[in-house]
């Protein structure tokens, strides 16, 4: 799933409903879930990227950790 970062509402929802074959793909679908205010969602994806040793799905973690409080 090849795109731009989801912008927009539209954008956002677009990228949830594509399926995410690969790394790029679940990082969209983690930024769109975001947008779309579906934390629990996000963190799930970036989760299971960073246990795979993903760097940006950690600093993502953090991110969503320092809203949260």
């Amino acid at each position: 799933m090849a795109g731009a970062h989801p912008r927009t509402l539209l954008g956002a929802a677009w990228a949830m409903l594509q399926p995410a074959a690969d790394v790029e793909g679940q990082h969209l679908q983690a930024h769109a879930a975001c947008r779309l205010g579906d934390y629990q969602r996000a963190r799930r994806l970036w989760e299971a990227l960073a246990q795979d040793g993903d760097g940006e799905a950690l600093e993502q973690l953090v991110q969503l950790a320092r809203r949260a409080q």
